[in-house]
């Protein structure tokens, strides 16, 4: 009876520390449930002139169809 009571207290202490490492911090406050068709991300930074104009360069170079 004293080893049955041990190892369902020992079961039962394993379980719980399974459990809670599923808690991380990192994964607390993310959204759980989602609008469809809307972005709830960050916002995206704006480019500057000279940004657009390096990434225009660039693909002008990739399309040579």
């Amino acid at each position: 009876m004293k080893i049955i009571f041990r190892s369902f207290t020992f079961s039962i202490i394993l379980l719980s520390a399974i459990i809670l490492n599923g808690c991380k911090k990192e994964e607390q406050g993310r959204p759980l449930s989602y609008t469809k068709g809307v972005y709830q991300g960050n916002a995206d930074n704006t480019l500057n002139d000279s940004e657009v104009y390096q990434l225009k360069k660039r693909i002008s170079g990739q399309s040579w169809y």
